[in-house]
């Protein structure tokens, strides 16, 4: 989940509790927020450089050891080096939480679990792992590798295809809810990507055993981009999102599509999501093999310990690397040694950029014998228009559309004109429109129209009277359409509330037809022109507003949890605070034998540590157990001395092992309430 849905999510409670803390302090009176400030580099550079050390290391832990994926208290502690007491570890956790680093839910049973947004993941990764390599340093080592090519379509292109199907058809559900058989082969069909690449995502989605993986993917892209939505009995084009959407350039249709892939496909486990980020820095068009990546994570010490080198490269190539060949963004290639390799032919997390000007709009070539050549720079809004007055015949880099009668005709039924197609295709058509084909068009179009079939909506009155009664009513000669003999009328039928809450006043009571308006509704939608700027602006506030309403299955069960609306302060950590003697807090001294046991065991019970004074040095202990030893007993644990660690923390030394008379003074350290020492 990304930093904009967690902050959508939050109660305001908790949300002015964070805008309290005094870091934000500066950047909130010019006006930024806190979702703005969560995802600055330079923001979060200057609030990590003023975390206390066990914060440093918690986050340190959260972002090697757990990356995107959920935690508990009892991982995080295991995640955790051994000097590090578990109270530090809660404490740490704590200042974390209060600053919106991370974000807590609360499960079923009460139990808590927390999770880092996935862009502020990315980004702590740039800042506590600054020598990450840029382009993984092999670039040229892979020059000479040969492209095996793709279909040239793309994910934004295969999604057109099942919206213009959904315009063209309708998407009727059976009473299972899904599609009809028919259809969904007719759209699987239609769809080109290479079998088996979305495989390895090893995604679960509802109706798993009716839809095939493909089309399921392109359905959930649609509905969680509320481009189509969920009715009774089918799934219904939003016109308003669509028209948006199709005005958008490739580029923020790609941003938008690959941050939805990542919340739904993202790999489990931190090594994988290491490489995702780390692939991100790749720049476009440089070549390089999965194991180069792993390689990377492993110098750097963020591969994890579980798996292979070999094991990690084979589930990133599967997971992750091979979906993206399959959507056009990375493409596959072969070195002479036979090594395959893969570089990015965009890079879709990018966009456009909010300031992006509106690029000149790609022409068609209509040709004498029907067809149409459309190059890859034509917009998908032309594309639209097009798809409802042709056929599509193949599609790549150039993509062909044919006219014909029945496509004609499928235009005209939707509501176009001859003379419509006819200037659609003069305006867009490179060389202009052929006229041996505008005098097709209008031969094709000409009988259209002189006879139809229409579905009527019919007011039948009892007598002669009541409809003589009717047609005098103020406002009724606006939903009369003609007289159908004595007494009845053919009425407007996108009109019939109206014109039932009319008859109703006049006294009269109408009973509405079931199903009146769906043909109209289900028509091909002719859309506006809009500019790419407009439709950013459009698309911003749809794509806040989201949908979480899809086909696939969420890996984690944390979206359905609520997010605590209250952040742990210092004294929560330690319920039963009043229950320890204040000497031991405070005094650093001499302590009776029983005492020094009592001080040792109550350490223990609240996972936290001692300071202890060892040969004339301050140690601190994080003592593990105790064991009666002849007659006397010890204390075994991780004993530090004060000095600058990896995250800013204590210099870590060997575990120890004290006998009970081995140290002089003494105090319990309870992290954010005396452990300044």
């Amino acid at each position: 989940m990304k930093v904009a849905e967690l902050a959508a999510r939050m109660p305001r409670e908790l949300r002015a509790r964070m805008e309290r803390e005094t870091v934000y302090a500066p950047w909130l009176r010019r006006g930024m927020t806190l979702e703005e400030l969560w995802t600055d580099k330079v923001v979060m550079e200057t609030v990590y450089n003023r975390l206390g050390a066990a914060e440093r290391e918690v986050l340190h832990a959260v972002v090697r050891r757990a990356a995107c994926e959920p935690f508990d208290a009892g991982a995080l502690e295991r995640a955790l080096p051994g000097h590090l007491s578990g109270a530090e570890a809660r404490a740490g956790l704590a200042g974390l939480l209060r600053r919106g680093l991370v974000f807590a839910f609360r499960k079923t049973w009460g139990e808590h679990t927390y999770l880092l947004p996935s862009d502020g993941f990315a980004m702590w990764q740039d800042v506590l792992f600054p020598g990450l390599p840029e382009g993984l340093g092999q670039g040229a080592l892979f020059a000479d590798a040969d492209g095996l090519g793709g279909s040239g379509v793309g994910l934004g292109g295969e999604l057109f295809g099942v919206l213009a199907a959904a315009a063209q058809q309708g998407l009727k559900l059976t009473k299972h809810g899904t599609l009809h058989k028919k259809q969904i082969a007719k759209l699987a069909e239609g769809i080109r990507f290479e079998p088996g690449r979305l495989a390895g995502a090893g995604l679960k989605y509802a109706y798993g055993d009716t839809y095939p993986l493909e089309l399921a993917v392109l359905l959930d892209l649609a509905l969680r981009l509320g481009l189509l939505v969920q009715g009774d009995e089918e799934l219904i084009l939003r016109t308003e999102g669509l028209q948006s959407w199709l005005a958008l350039p490739g580029a923020e249709q790609d941003r938008v599509l690959y941050g939805l892939w990542q919340g739904l496909a993202l790999p489990g486990g931190a090594p994988l999501q290491h490489a995702v980020r780390l692939l991100e820095k790749v720049p476009e068009g440089v070549w390089f093999p999965a194991e180069a990546v792993i390689s990377v994570l492993q110098d750097n010490g963020l591969a994890g310990g579980g798996e292979s080198a070999a094991e990690l490269a084979e589930r990133l190539r599967g997971q992750w690397v091979a979906p993206l060949t399959a959507f056009g963004w990375l493409e596959e290639g072969r070195t002479p040694a036979g090594l395959t390799v893969y570089r990015w032919t965009a890079q879709p997390w990018e966009g456009g950029g909010e300031a992006m000007p509106d690029t000149e709009e790609g022409q068609f070539m209509v040709q004498p014998d029907f067809d149409i050549l459309v190059p890859p720079d034509v917009s998908q809004a032309v594309r639209w228009e097009l798809a409802c007055l042709s056929d599509l015949a193949s599609a790549d880099h150039v993509s062909l559309y044919k006219l014909s009668r029945q496509s004609v005709r499928r235009a005209l039924e939707h509501g176009r004109t001859a003379d419509e197609i006819c200037s659609f295709l003069r305006a867009h058509a490179m060389y202009g429109l052929p006229e041996n084909v505008e005098h097709t068009l209008q031969q094709w179009a000409k009988p259209f129209g002189r006879t139809r079939f229409v579905q009527a909506v019919l007011l039948r009155c009892a007598d002669k009277e009541t409809a003589e009664a009717v047609a005098k009513l103020p406002g009724a000669g606006r939903y009369l359409v003609e007289s159908a003999g004595a007494k009845d009328f053919i009425v407007e039928a996108g009109e019939l509330k109206g014109f039932s809450a009319l008859l109703e006043k006049a006294g009269f009571m109408a009973g509405l037809p079931q199903g009146s308006g769906e043909e109209e509704q289900r028509r091909y939608p002719k859309l506006e022109p809009a500019s790419a700027q407009d439709a950013r602006s459009v698309w911003a506030s749809l794509e806040a507003a989201g949908s979480d309403k899809g086909l696939i299955y969420s890996r984690h069960s944390v979206a359905c949890f609520q997010m605590e609306g209250s952040v742990p302060e210092t004294a929560d950590l330690y319920p039963r605070l009043g229950e320890i003697p204040a000497g031991w807090l405070r005094d650093y001294r001499t302590y009776h034998s029983s005492t020094r046991r009592e001080m040792v065991e109550k350490a223990i019970e609240l996972k936290t540590a001692l300071q202890l004074r060892l040969k004339g040095t301050d140690v601190k202990l994080v003592p593990r157990k105790m064991q009666e030893t002849r007659g006397t007993w010890s204390v075994t644990g991780y004993g530090t001395e004060p000095g600058e660690g990896a995250a800013g923390g204590s210099r870590v030394s060997e575990e120890i092992r004290l006998l009970e008379g081995e140290w002089q003074e003494m105090k319990l350290i309870l992290p954010g309430i005396n452990d300044k020492f």
